[in-house]
């Protein structure tokens, strides 16, 4: 089963080993006045995708808020998956 991230990515929710905890990497070098909020999707195979949007600092609360809604739907749907996988067997 897949599950297609904000960006187009599609993730094999079969694969998922961890979801991480969202982290404020506070200033992103690469941008003028702007921050980075992420989490990380750890999968099976050992590699890992990061699901990151850049803020600036009055807009922390709301860009937190459609992260977390991004992870919870994202986790919903892997913990959704995996029970579909035990029904099976």
């Amino acid at each position: 089963m897949n599950y297609t991230l904000p960006d187009g990515t599609k993730i094999d929710l079969t694969n998922i080993y961890e979801i991480s905890e969202i982290k404020d990497y506070g200033f992103d070098e690469k941008t003028i006045d702007e921050s980075t909020l992420t989490f990380a999707i750890r999968l099976k195979t050992g590699k890992s995708k990061k699901v990151s949007i850049n803020y600036h600092y009055n807009d922390w609360f709301a860009i937190f808020k459609e992260l977390k809604l991004v992870r919870d739907d994202l986790i919903q749907n892997w913990e959704k998956s995996k029970k579909d996988k035990s029904n099976k067997n």
